[in-house]
């Protein structure tokens, strides 16, 4: 997905680039904490939202283990492009419908996005992307092979929702684009809502506002999957933890689920970003921290970086946030993610006031062939569980 900044009138293309982890950061390095500083997680608000995630290679988040489905793109590897006289791949033929089916079931398969099969397809193709062509006969043969296409990709993937990523607070060809609505040939939406940088809260909600609209006019029973990402562009810093949270909100609000764009970890810098997920999620799935007791574990490097193949104690501090004393209990065996192992160096919590907070250590070790980029983690007591998301190295 190119890192186009929002606008209501086009813009020169960008290079389709892969998100990185940029060493300015938006903000110091913070202790893990399980969630953002809320006083309570609500219950699930919207268990049913779904959120995708196109994730793949080394090193990935490994979003699904916090609620997400994994998803597919397919990209323009085709390098289509149109004009006057027709429509072209890398300037000659083009694909067969053979070789354009093999490919969009390679982009589904476990060695790229491993989609399921019933989560939405979406197709990268800006350059013939109807809002992005000249109107005129250029756009009717855009038009025309866009219908070529989608009718392969119904083909190869029958299951799935099938979608164009796109620009949708442009209307440049918009007839064309509800034709294709209109024969179901697309039955979902899959606008452009990144985040750029020095753009305010409110710019970015105009122009998810102006897509929704825009999908919801053309075709209302199509589910509307805006793709989002937790880096800002063109610099591709992570944005802060309340930007995240603020466009979680609008998209549940506003859409019938999102889509996470192949998020990269390679450094501190996204650790606000991950915790602030990590809460996202447990409010969507209704698996948030419970109970009174509230964990907070600062890593000796002062980050929520974790590293693979080695034990680091832990010191952990359990405070009573409630308004109640609290009875003795238990820490609970740390267990329940692979790769993952530690043995409290204190197991009994005395009696808490309100307010009142009681320390113990976890030496923690992490198995050399833990893969993910992170990890949801979980600090349990007998009356409490609290998350807890770490950047694994």
């Amino acid at each position: 997905m190119q890192s186009r900044t929002p606008s209501l009138s086009p813009r020169p293309r960008g290079v389709l680039r892969r998100l990185a982890v940029l060493a300015a950061a938006l903000m110091a390095a913070v202790p893990v904490i399980s969630s953002p500083a809320v006083a309570d997680e609500p219950a699930a608000d919207a268990a049913s939202y779904p959120v995708y995630v196109n994730e793949r290679g080394a090193n990935r988040p490994d979003l699904v283990q916090y609620g997400s489905t994994r998803s597919t793109v397919v990209y323009d590897v085709f390098a289509y492009t149109c004009d006057t006289g027709g429509c072209y791949s890398n300037g000659g033929a083009l694909p067969s419908q053979a070789t354009y089916e093999a490919k969009v079931k390679e982009y589904m398969g476990a060695n790229q996005f491993g989609g399921v099969a019933t989560a939405p397809v979406v197709l990268d193709f800006e350059a013939i992307e109807l809002t992005q062509v000249a109107t005129g006969q250029t756009a009717t043969n855009a038009y025309n092979l866009w219908r070529q296409l989608l009718t392969w990709t119904r083909n190869a993937a029958p299951q799935a929702p099938i979608c164009h990523y796109g620009y949708d607070w442009l209307t440049q060809n918009q007839a064309l684009i509800k034709q294709l609505h209109t024969d179901n040939l697309l039955n979902c939406f899959a606008p452009r809502a990144y985040f750029n940088d020095g753009q305010s809260l409110a710019s970015w909600d105009s122009n998810l506002d102006a897509s929704v609209a825009r999908d919801r006019a053309m075709a209302p029973s199509h589910p509307i999957y805006p793709y989002v990402s937790p880096t800002a562009f063109p610099s591709e810093t992570f944005v802060p933890g309340n930007t995240w949270a603020h466009m979680f909100a609008a998209v549940k609000a506003k859409t019938d689920g999102v889509v996470v764009w192949e998020p990269s970890i390679r450094d501190a810098n996204a650790c606000a970003w991950i915790s602030q997920h990590s809460y996202e999620m447990g409010v969507i799935t209704g698996t948030g921290s419970t109970g009174p007791l509230r964990a907070s574990a600062t890593m000796p490097s002062g980050s929520c970086i974790v590293n693979r193949g080695t034990t680091t104690s832990i010191p952990v501090t359990i405070t009573n946030t409630s308004t109640t004393t609290t009875a003795a209990t238990q820490m609970q065996s740390f267990t329940g993610t692979t790769g993952f192992s530690g043995s409290w160096q204190y197991w009994n919590v005395p009696s808490l006031a309100p307010g009142a907070t009681w320390n113990t250590t976890l030496p923690m070790t992490i198995a050399a062939t833990q893969t993910a980029g992170t990890a949801l983690l979980h600090i349990r007591t007998g009356l409490s569980d609290t998350r807890w998301a770490v950047i694994v190295k």
